[in-house]
């Protein structure tokens, strides 16, 4: 298995289509990161260390696009933003590190493991209570924070994907959640990418593309989340969630027997 893609227009064409569909999702429900790394590593035959180092450094263009796109339409909850962040620098780095010790045949495990408990809470919890950030008390937010730098940096998801299921778990609105995770990726694949890198497992070119063009599903995405109703986009959330963490386990269990 080749550890990075060749350049070709294929897998330009490939990197680009992933791109707008883990856009769209991060944009609308935020958790388009979570389709990423499977991608690279099924489709485009990256090795799984590397593909969760360039798809967290892809995220850092999706995280400054979403953030600008809800800082403009006044949906940015900051007191929450900075309190997560807080916690989620120092557990950035360690997350990374702790990627690379994991083994090549279960290393998408962890992240269907993840997805299918996201998943199944957004399908089974009952409505959320309308919660705002100030209900959340400083040292909940902080360590909220270290959770998601850890989980997200050692999978390679991006912040959104852990931190919407746990805010939407808490009460606090769909469209609040979202736009916090815009903002908090920035810091954590900053971080979690300066860890990968250490390890030279970040492909910068191949990242670099996918941030670049996903910045368009971001946009198109949060349309739909500022616009729809919430209730719609948490069984959304739910339902893509659930699906991809199956996939994941059927893919990884046939990929496993055959290895």
């Amino acid at each position: 298995m080749p550890e990075k893609a060749a350049v070709t227009f294929e897998t330009v064409l490939a990197l680009s289509a992933v791109a707008l569909v883990a856009g769209a999702l991060i944009g609308s429900i935020g958790i388009g990161g979570v389709v990423v790394p499977p991608a690279l590593v099924f489709a485009l035959g990256f090795d799984p260390h590397i593909a969760a180092g360039t798809s967290s450094w892809s995220f850092l263009f999706t995280g400054v696009a979403g953030s600008l796109i809800y800082i403009r339409r006044g949906f940015m909850p900051w007191r929450m933003v900075i309190l997560l962040t807080a916690g989620i620098i120092p557990a950035a780095v360690l997350g990374s590190a702790l990627n690379s010790r994991i083994p090549d045949a279960i290393a998408m495990v962890p992240l269907a493991l993840l997805a299918l408990a996201a998943g199944g809470y957004q399908l089974l919890s009952p409505r959320p209570r309308g919660a705002t950030d100030r209900r959340l008390p400083a040292a909940g937010l902080v360590c909220i924070g270290a959770v998601v730098g850890l989980a997200s940096s050692a999978t390679g998801t991006g912040g959104p994907f852990i931190l919407v299921p746990i805010l939407l778990f808490l009460g606090v609105p769909v469209v609040t959640a979202v736009a916090a995770a815009q903002v908090i990726q920035v810091p954590l694949v900053i971080f979690a990418s300066a860890g990968y890198a250490l390890h030279g497992d970040v492909d910068f070119a191949a990242g670099t593309l996918l941030g670049i063009v996903a910045i368009v599903g971001v946009y198109l995405g949060s349309r739909v989340a500022t616009r729809a109703p919430a209730n719609r986009i948490r069984l959304f959330a739910g339902l893509s969630l659930f699906v991809i963490g199956v996939a994941l386990l059927i893919v990884n269990g046939i990929d496993l027997f055959a290895g």
